[in-house]
């Protein structure tokens, strides 16, 4: 896939005397470059009674189908399967608070919302799409300082998902009106979910980096009698200032997840393979690349933004199952003292 990566452009505000305020702006840039380097992160911390609002918009386009890394075509799926996925979109908005309990302690809740659409191909080539949409599973996390100087932080991240989303999505099919929807169209897990991690970054003047470790562990067996696969992530970031307020980011992210235990008596895993639980596991490495701006001055200086575009380097699935094509992610962030 092409990757196009689209320029931010923002206007700071008039500045009088630029040379008195010469050494304002640097302070505020090194500030700014460090908020930068944390906003490279999901989660980081506030100071004490700071307050964070937060948007983030997610999507995700999948295209075909593939069994361990070799991609299948729709007859090598319709051999064996009803139906064939041909193609898939999610769309997540999240909405995010955070606050600072003390220099050493943050918390966050987050809620998203989804919006999914599945295109499929029969047998006998009729063609028919599914959709579902609905609030996700609420997160509450929180971050602790572990250690911090120079720049240098490590932090602690301890966090649960509660079953908000919708597990009993239905949607018309050719075989029958109000189908309860397969496994990847639900919208929420069904289950409690126990979310550990631990994240270090680094920031400096001229380079900033950081890396990630992430786990979601499934706590119990869900209403409809089955529980998704547990999942590990690892990631790791780099961003470069271009000036006072532009960054460049690029990440890598490495994943793998289990297949789903137990199932849905309600899906037949020979129709279509993503009702199938033992389609559902996988590995995957995911190369982005994007811009982060954050505005030392004027009316915007609080706010982050940022987008980013990613595909898979490499894609390992227990298929068939279908395969990501490309990423987006765009962000705002303010920050509130």
């Amino acid at each position: 896939m092409r990757m196009l990566f689209p320029a931010i452009l923002l206007g700071l505000s008039s500045m009088q005397g630029f040379a008195a305020d010469q050494d304002h702006i640097d302070n505020n840039h090194r500030h700014h470059h460090e908020q930068g380097a944390v906003a490279s992160s999901e989660h980081h911390l506030h100071g004490a009674g700071e307050w964070m609002l937060s948007y983030r918009y997610m999507h995700m386009s999948m295209d075909g189908m593939r069994d361990d890394t070799n991609d299948l075509s729709r007859a090598d799926v319709l051999a064996d399967f009803m139906v064939a996925p041909i193609r898939m979109s999610m769309d997540m908005h999240m909405f995010g608070l955070m606050y600072g309990l003390s220099d050493d302690v943050t918390v966050m809740a987050m809620l998203p919302y989804l919006e999914k659409d599945m295109d499929h191909i029969t047998r006998m080539g009729a063609r028919f799409t599914t959709r579902s949409s609905g609030i996700g599973d609420i997160k509450l996390v929180g971050l602790y300082n572990l250690k911090q100087n120079n720049g240098n932080r490590l932090q602690f991240k301890l966090g649960v998902s509660a079953p908000s989303g919708d597990i009993d999505a239905e949607d018309d099919t050719p075989a029958m009106a109000d189908a309860q929807l397969p496994y990847p169209m639900q919208l929420g897990s069904g289950s409690w979910e126990f979310l550990p991690g631990i994240i270090y970054s680094s920031a400096t003047q001229a380079f900033d980096w950081g890396t990630e470790l992430d786990a979601v562990i499934r706590l119990n067996d869900n209403d409809n009698e089955y529980r998704l696969g547990n999942r590990l992530a690892l990631s790791g970031w780099a961003s470069k200032p271009f000036n006072h307020t532009v960054s460049g980011i690029l990440r890598l992210k490495a994943q793998l997840w289990d297949d789903i235990d137990g199932n849905d008596s309600a899906l037949n895993p020979a129709m279509v393979p993503t009702a199938d639980p033992d389609n559902q596991g996988g590995k995957r490495v995911d190369i982005s690349a994007g811009l982060l701006v954050s505005p030392p001055t004027g009316a915007l200086s609080e706010h982050t933004f940022g987008i980013e575009i990613g595909t898979p380097l490499y894609e390992d699935l227990n298929g068939p199952q279908m395969s990501l094509d490309w990423s987006l992610m765009a962000k705002w962030q303010l920050v509130l003292h």
